[in-house]
């Protein structure tokens, strides 16, 4: 606090969740509660920190990032199992066709691919647009051959997989997908 009794602008504290648009009410409150519960544990000095779970995206920090694109790669998870046929690269080209072309959330599907994708909220159409062309790029390019990837960028997601591959979230819980980033910095305000 300053002299006058007034915060000063570093000490504003920006907030955002959000859930994956296919959850129910109840299961995305679910998972932001465990999302939170879990960046009080790990992060309780931090003044800026994310946690990505399966379903849900916990942030908050004291720089405002709410609405800025952010292309970073957070996390990136190729399945280890392969394969070399045309077929699969054809069909799942086809579905990260479809999700780099959505806005907001999309789900998509050709033969036994699947896939979905999504957006912070916050973001302009062009920015989310832009955001999941990124996560689609690094999937093709990191994954390669992987019968199932996740990417998670800063501001959006990517996942596909052949049929099989990825249990539903609601029959496991809500399983840590992400690094957790974390900001421990220190802040002397004026006296």
């Amino acid at each position: 606090m300053n002299n006058n009794g007034t915060a000063p602008p570093e000490a504003a504290v920006y907030g955002l969740y959000q859930c994956r648009n296919d959850l129910s009410v109840a299961d995305c409150a679910t998972c932001v509660v465990s999302a939170a519960g879990q960046l009080r544990l790990i992060c309780a000095y931090a003044f800026s920190a994310v946690l990505q779970l399966d379903g849900c995206l916990v942030r908050y920090g004291n720089d405002n990032f709410l609405g800025r694109p952010d292309t970073t790669l957070v996390h990136r998870r190729c399945n280890s199992d392969t394969t070399a046929d045309t077929e699969f690269f054809r069909r799942r080209d086809d579905v990260l066709g479809d999700l780099q072309n959505g806005v907001g959330f999309r789900v998509s599907s050709s033969g036994s691919v699947e896939g979905y994708g999504q957006c912070l909220g916050d973001l302009s159409s062009g920015d989310c647009a832009a955001c999941l062309a990124a996560a689609v790029s690094q999937l093709k390019n990191a994954c390669g051959s992987a019968l199932a990837a996740d990417v998670f960028l800063g501001q959006c997601y990517a996942r596909y997989w052949a049929s099989g591959y990825y249990p539903n979230s609601s029959q496991g819980g809500f399983s840590l997908s992400l690094s957790l980033s974390l900001s421990l910095t220190h802040h002397q305000f004026g006296s």
